[in-house]
């Protein structure tokens, strides 16, 4: 049977908008499922590893050990708009030490820098521990890695490779400044 001039016109005007809508619906699908997974993801950070908290508790209880990124703090929150060249200094560490053992937690804390020990002069200081470690990096995530329970630990951070990689394990992540908010001085 052989269809009019106009019905073919109207079944392919048909079948086009067809497709359209199909296209549009697909679009529509991948959005609201992209939406989705960004707001599941959100949440569950912001559970258990929160980044903006000053001086309150974390939502999970507070951590009973702190790992600090100790040259990205001083990078990120300490020295920021300041001239950056001695920070690698053992002044700068000291600095950062003396801030931080002010911190108003019952915790243990640890602040690990990169490269070799060429003072010993922050194992004098009472409060925080101080390591040196060829990459603070790889010791921070190791260290997270071989805890008995990752969530009580907090990396202080704002290396966003570090802080996936120990959020992946487990830890909480703290930002630089929002640890530095809780050290008195």
């Amino acid at each position: 049977m052989r269809l009019g001039k106009w019905s073919s016109k109207w079944l392919r005007f048909v079948r086009e908008i067809a497709v359209t809508l199909a296209i549009g619906a697909g679009f529509v699908a991948v959005g609201l499922a992209w939406a989705a997974a960004e707001s599941g993801l959100r949440q569950r950070d912001e559970v258990c590893a929160p980044i903006a908290y000053a001086a309150s508790p974390m939502a999970c209880g507070e951590p009973t050990i702190w790992l600090v990124d100790g040259y990205n703090v001083l990078h990120a929150a300490v020295l920021g708009g300041k001239d950056r060249s001695q920070w690698w200094t053992g002044s700068r560490r000291r600095e950062l030490l003396e801030r931080v053992s002010g911190f108003d937690a019952d915790a243990e804390v640890w602040i690990v820098f990169d490269g070799p020990d060429d003072s010993g002069a922050e194992a004098e200081l009472p409060g925080p521990r101080c390591v040196f470690a060829a990459s603070a990096d790889d010791w921070l995530v190791d260290r997270v890695r071989r805890a008995e329970d990752p969530s009580e630990i907090a990396v202080v951070t704002a290396d966003r490779q570090v802080a996936g990689r120990a959020r992946g394990r487990g830890a909480r992540i703290v930002s630089p400044k929002d640890f530095l908010a809780r050290c008195a001085g």
